[in-house]
């Protein structure tokens, strides 16, 4: 914290009123009716609207997003508004919101990302919100074009399911220490595919033939493979589907190139190793010196007192791409139709005021005249940490794919389609060649269902 204070996670909790394993802290008071003199009628007391928030930011980035909700708590309780939030893990939270909706007791509002409900809209799960905005107040005008682009969805008349709240892409974060032991510069960090293995090499250690300290921090499995096979493959021509959303996988041999690259950063390069799990620990204890990852981390690693920067991404290829993603809050199906304008009038408050969330929080602010503030550079976490995470908003667009079956293409998961074939190469199971066979057969139906 840079307040002089440090709060602890739980601190944070109970000042926003979050529930935690089944119990609820304390939450802000409602407004009560203050005490009348004598012989006077006591004046009514404002009633008290509670909205209820789902949120699955368990990392970090989640102690000041429930900072924000205290701060609309404190905000708006003399207009009798306030906000409970819950917070629920990430692989349980759209089973519990979709059963909230079936059951008529979902929450008035939650995190989404850009691009990824389709499904859900498909099936009334979402509330349009262009009227909804335009009653509240909100300026559309001032959202950049890319986060208002993400939150429209094309295939139901361009209607807008979110309210933006920051933008993200990926940056490489590099441990100095690390840096300086190998004798490198850390203010000329790689750029480049083979500035980015001599960095690696320099820094890697090895126990005989085994990695004990990656240069490039890389996963068997899961979501760390997988997002940068996608931004590696972009860079060297690969399109996941063309512009009219009609073929799949463009410049195949691009994809299957970029496969390769990272399967030789284990058994080539010996710059990685299978063997990490918790690539988040991993990079936090000096298993590896160079981290692939989102601004989501930064918070952590600087309560800990890592000793890192943040560097733009290297351009492995001849093209410049960078992941991108947007997230925001989505209004659930309610019964009661008339909470709608209330929840929209809160995410409003909580978009005007989202100065603190992206300089501290997560991502880069998707409101133009937050980034026009003389002081957004210099507010938050230091710029060595956060740059890159902005700058490279530049090439960030590598979006999700707006067609039902979005969450196949998706390159930053774990758990879908495209890293479970991920994972079968990494693991020898499956060449290169049909591991992009078999993509090619799984996204072009994905294409042809729309």
């Amino acid at each position: 914290m840079s307040t002089g204070q440090t709060l602890s996670r739980r601190d944070f909790l109970r000042a926003a009123g979050v529930t935690v394993a089944g119990f609820t802290l304390v939450a802000c008071a409602a407004p009560v009716a203050p005490a009348a003199p004598a012989g006077e009628q006591a004046p009514a007391a404002k009633e008290q609207i509670t909205l209820n928030h789902w949120s699955w930011l368990t990392a970090s980035d989640g102690e000041v997003w429930a900072q924000m909700i205290a701060d609309f708590n404190a905000a708006n309780a003399e207009q009798g508004v306030q906000i409970k939030m819950d917070v629920i893990g990430f692989d349980e939270f759209n089973t519990k919101v979709l059963a909230g909706v079936a059951a008529g007791q979902a929450p008035d509002f939650g995190w989404g990302t850009g691009g990824l409900r389709s499904q859900w809209i498909n099936d009334g799960v979402l509330v349009p919100l262009d009227d909804l905005v335009a009653a509240a107040g909100l300026d559309l005008s001032d959202f950049t074009e890319a986060s208002l682009k993400a939150s429209r969805y094309p295939k139901f008349d361009n209607k807008l399911f979110m309210v933006p709240m920051d933008a993200m892409c990926e940056a490489m974060e590099v441990n100095v220490d690390h840096v300086n032991e190998a004798g490198l510069d850390i203010n000329t960090p790689p750029n480049s595919n083979d500035s980015l293995l001599e960095w690696a090499k320099a820094m890697t250690k090895l126990d005989g033939d085994t990695v004990v300290r990656s240069g490039i921090l890389m996963t068997g499995s899961g979501v760390q493979p997988t997002v940068t096979w996608g931004m590696v493959a972009a860079q060297m021509g690969f399109k996941r589907a063309s512009d009219d959303l009609t073929q799949a996988c463009v410049n195949p041999d691009a994809g299957i190139a970029a496969m390769q690259w990272v399967v030789d950063l284990f058994d080539t390069h010996k710059v990685s190793t299978r063997d990490v799990t918790d690539r988040y620990k991993a990079f936090g204890t000096g298993e590896g010196s160079t981290f692939w990852t989102g601004p989501w981390t930064i918070q952590g690693y600087m309560d800990q007192g890592l000793n890192f920067v943040t560097v733009p991404m290297p351009q492995i290829g001849s093209e410049m791409h960078n992941y991108f993603e947007l997230g925001g809050l989505e209004l659930y199906t309610q019964r009661d139709t008339a909470r709608y304008a209330s929840t929209v009038n809160a995410v409003k408050w909580l978009s005007d005021n989202s100065f603190l969330w992206t300089t501290k929080g997560r991502g880069a602010a998707t409101r133009k005249s937050i980034l026009q503030r003389e002081d957004y550079n210099t507010s938050g976490h230091p710029w060595a940490v956060r740059g890159a995470f902005i700058e490279g908003m530049e090439y960030a667009d590598l979006a999700p794919i707006p067609v039902l079956a979005a969450d196949d293409f998706e390159i930053y998961s774990g758990g879908n389609f495209l890293a479970n074939q991920v994972a079968a190469v990494i693991a020898g199971e499956k060449t290169t060649e049909q591991f992009m066979e078999d993509l090619i057969a799984r996204w072009q139906s994905g294409l042809d269902a729309g």
